[in-house]
């Protein structure tokens, strides 16, 4: 379960960051360039210090974290020790841990600062938040009950459309911008064109998954729950879901899309579909835009803009964050990482290797090529999409009731054995039910 990583290094530094509770220059992360450069080399302790870091993976080779991590560890004359403990592993391992005085200083997570709230300090006293992409925070950190940040954003991922650039050219079709997004009937309308065109065997595509499909739902003013009182009350069924599934199943019975992939007659990944090219338009996320660059020779590929409806725009943000267990042996030590970490060069040389989003307002990764560049410039406004409507549906944590079901429910709809408004009552009576709650 273990797995150290020492990093026994040479170099030492000559001054330390105050810890939580010093003063607010002291704790302040700027993001001017001269703060920047000043941070970045003394944001560190005197060094000969051990900083247990708990993941849920075993970092690979030239994994971006691990080796931000040993750059820290050579600056600053400490050492890293990594233990790795399986995701779902953590949910049981972590109380023990915390019952035996045996806790990490530092660990990447997503979910046990919401789940062990007491057990992890209050980073927002420590870093200033300020720094952060909003919506990061919000979704990432935010444990919903009370105003404390247990968690400081890490990498995240979001939800985007893919296109092929070659079919569109083919078909005549003008991409949209992030100024001028398309609504969905545009979408419907452009994947009808570029499959009537003969350039690809379908018009669109999505990833079989509610994340995906909400996104629909919240961009027509649509939500799961809403918020009543101190509880919460269900609205899966509302008149906007029931016509934003209805426009969904009309799409997939028009032969536009791959319908074996919703109806749950195909475990096919639509990926692979827009990878081989059989595909114009394709409803994905972040995750999948290194592998593409990789894999995709025979077509030109990018990324557009997410639809808009009536309500506006909608994008799910996911991700995890780090955070510091109150009780650590080195917390200290943890939370002058984080002060290094979040430093715009530190974290700007992070992201040169992750190749993932930025959580940080002033800090963004553009790759050399132009092209790559300007996805990137989508991807990253595609953060501004995130809506109210999703965070009060994640608050509510519906999921820790029903959560396949509802999937389930949005492919009964698909398949043709429900109607829309038969399926999201179905679920909605069942999730209110089950939750306790008023629908």
């Amino acid at each position: 379960m273990k797995k150290a990583l020492s990093l026994a290094l040479a170099a030492a530094m000559a001054a330390s960051l105050a810890a939580c509770g010093g003063s607010p220059a002291a704790s302040t992360a700027s993001s001017s360039a001269a703060t920047t450069d000043t941070a970045a080399s003394g944001a560190a302790s005197a060094g000969g210090q051990t900083l247990k870091v708990m993941l849920s993976e075993e970092p690979g080779e030239g994994d971006a974290f691990a080796t931000t991590l040993n750059k820290w560890a050579d600056e600053t004359g400490n050492t890293v020790d990594i233990m790795v403990i399986p995701y779902d592993d953590q949910l049981t391992k972590f109380p023990l841990m915390a019952k035996n005085n045996d806790l990490p200083d530092l660990l990447s997570t997503t979910r046990l600062a919401r789940l062990y709230p007491d057990e992890f300090e209050d980073l927002g006293k420590c870093i200033d938040t300020s720094i952060f992409e909003p919506q990061a925070l919000q979704i990432i950190s935010q444990n919903y009950l009370t105003d404390k940040l247990s968690v400081l954003p890490q990498q995240f991922t979001i939800t985007n459309v893919f296109y092929n650039k070659d079919a569109f050219e083919a078909a005549g079709i003008e991409c949209p911008t992030v100024d001028d997004r398309w609504t969905m009937d545009e979408v419907y309308e452009a994947a009808k064109k570029l499959q009537d065109s003969g350039a690809v065997k379908y018009g669109m595509a999505m990833d079989a998954s509610r994340a995906r499909y909400d996104n629909l739902m919240y961009m027509n003013g649509g939500s799961l729950v809403e918020k009543d009182g101190d509880s919460f009350k269900v609205v899966a069924d509302s008149q906007q879901n029931i016509d934003t599934l209805q426009a969904f199943v009309d799409a997939n019975n028009s032969g536009i899309m791959p319908k074996a992939i919703w109806a749950g007659g195909s475990s096919d990944n639509p990926g692979d579909y827009f990878k081989n090219g059989d595909v114009g338009i394709y409803f994905s996320g972040s995750w999948n835009y290194n592998p593409f660059v990789q894999d995709i020779t025979s077509f030109k590929f990018g990324v557009m803009p997410s639809p808009v409806g009536s309500a506006g725009g909608s994008a799910i943000l996911g991700g995890a964050g780090l955070a510091v267990p109150t009780n650590a042996k080195n917390k200290d030590l943890a939370i002058e990482f984080l002060k290094w970490f979040y430093t715009d060069k530190n974290f700007a040389d992070y992201l040169a290797l992750d190749k993932g989003l930025s959580s940080l307002k002033s800090v963004t990764y553009e790759p050399a090529d132009p092209d790559q560049a300007a996805d990137y410039k989508v991807l990253q406004a595609e953060v501004g999409q995130t809506t109210d409507a999703f965070a009060i549906d994640e608050s509510s944590e519906w999921r820790n009731y029903y959560d396949n079901e509802y999937r389930d429910a949005l492919k009964q709809a698909v398949n043709g054995d429900l109607t829309p408004s038969d399926a999201l009552t179905e679920f909605a009576t069942a999730l209110a039910d089950k939750a306790g709650w008023a629908h």
